[in-house]
This record gives C-alpha cells, structure tokens and sequence, in this order.
C-alpha cells in the first residue's frame, strides 16, 4: 500500500505539472505573423528578411502593407501603427527582456545586416503628441510614459546626462551578446522593432472626420 501510495502522489504531481505547463502556454498571447513570440511577447522585426529586400510586404488582418526596412524614428512608429493599431516602437523595460530579444537576433534575425534598430525611447517627456517638455532633456522616456526610463543600457561612451551629441531619439545596438543603448538624430534611417501589445489604448485617426461642435 506505501508503493502504491506513493506512485499515486508521483502521478498526481507529474499531471499537475503537465496542466500548469498547459496552462502557462494557453495564456500567452498569440502573435499573428509578421509578429513573432519571444517570452510570452510579440515583436515586429523590420529587419527579419534577407539582406536583398528594401520592403517587408507584410499581410495582417486582411490588409497587404509594404513597410520599408528602414526610416526615421517617426515614420518608423507610424509604421508600427500601421501594421496594427495596437502596435508602436518596442521598449525593452528589464535586463530580462533585453537578454530574451538578444538571444532572437543572434539565433533566429539577420542581426548581421542590421543590427542598430530604433526603439521607443526618446530625450525629454512628450509634453503633447508634437512638442517635449524641455525642462525634462536630461531624461530619457518611453513613448509618453510620465516618468523617466527606470531601466538603461546606454553604451559608456555616450552616457545619457554628460553627453547628447544632436540626437534625441534612442536607439539599440546588438552587440553579439546583448543590446546597448545610444542616442541619434530622430531623422536616421534605421532598421526598427515593434512591439504588439493588447492593452495599449488606440491611438487616435488623423483622417476620422471630426465633428463639429460648434453652436
């Protein structure tokens, strides 16, 4: 009776580590392509083509776009969100997150052919969507997060309080083994990397008629 009770115990904890497992994977999100997962996230990679193609014809939800491999860091987010409302420049908040993306350009990306790519950081917190607070230009934000980046990786020749050069916008480097953080001019072409996220609010449509709310 000891044995059998033990191989039930034994039994009983294998299938619930085999739910659990199940159950983890079911809840992570599921990335339509272009999107792929890394981590239980989806990303976007501009890049993610042989080095030949200037354009990544991307079919998502219906629609064909040809999205540039390249472009500045505005038309780069807008070119997030036009592959998906939900979409815009990645932001890579953890040492984790920087480790699981560095670890998808060195064994799955053409990291080789591009390996600088824009990211959602900026100088200065975007005081509305087409100004900075220049009382903030020693920090560097997220998209319109309100407070600064609480996590950085900027390469130690281009420290983020002693030295801007005429850059605002960030970008990330892959190393080989990680990705560094550096500051360039907004209007750089660069390859760029998206990030889906479900809970991110709709942004707003510049050619949605507006309404008249005169009297």
């Amino acid at each position: 009776m000891p044995s059998m009770g033990k191989s039930f115990v034994c039994i009983s904890f294998i299938l619930l580590l085999g739910a659990t497992i199940h159950f983890q994977d079911y809840w992570h999100p599921h990335c339509s392509k272009p999107f792929v997962n890394i981590g239980g996230r989806c990303y976007f990679f501009s890049s993610n083509k042989v080095p030949t193609y200037e354009y990544y014809k991307v079919t998502f939800k219906t629609r064909v776009l040809s999205v540039p491999v390249v472009m500045g860091w505005l038309h780069a987010n807008l070119g997030c969100e036009a592959i998906d409302d939900k979409s815009r420049l990645v932001t890579v908040r953890t040492v984790e997150e920087m480790k699981q993306i560095a670890y998808y350009l060195k064994y799955k990306a053409h990291a080789a052919t591009h390996a600088v790519f824009w990211c959602g950081g900026h100088r200065g917190r975007l005081s509305n969507p087409d100004d900075v607070d220049h009382k903030t230009l020693y920090d560097f934000y997220w998209h319109n997060d309100a407070l600064p980046m609480n996590y950085t990786n900027f390469v130690k020749k281009e420290p983020p309080k002693t030295r801007f050069g005429d850059g605002y916008c960030v970008y990330m480097e892959f190393t080989g083994t990680e990705l560094v953080m550096g500051v360039e001019k907004c209007d750089k072409k660069l390859a760029f990397v998206c990030e889906w996220d479900p809970n991110l609010p709709t942004p707003p449509n510049p050619f949605a008629p507006q309404r008249d709310t005169t009297l």
